[in-house]
């Protein structure tokens, strides 16, 4: 999640839009371990790459939002389903 707040720093002060698909892997390594955590994958079931990635996005627009921003801000980074 240190990720995300350091990526929505620096989209607020650079708007270095190809962040998210250049680091996207990085930021979200430990998206798979949280969605099983939280119960919304069974233990055995595969996550697909595309949910990952969009919780990931879902996650970094919460924190945008708290700065008073939304990826609707960044129109070149995907919004999340």
């Amino acid at each position: 999640m240190a990720c995300y707040w350091l990526l929505a720093i620096i989209l607020l002060t650079d708007e270095s839009h190809l962040l998210w698909d250049q680091f996207k892997t990085r930021l979200c390594d430990d998206v798979k371990h949280r969605l099983h955590y939280m119960n919304h994958y069974q233990a055995d079931q595969e996550i697909l790459e595309d949910d990952i990635y969009d919780y990931g996005l879902w996650d970094l627009n919460r924190i945008l939002v708290g700065m008073e921003r939304s990826l609707a801000d960044f129109p070149l980074i995907p919004l999340s389903q």
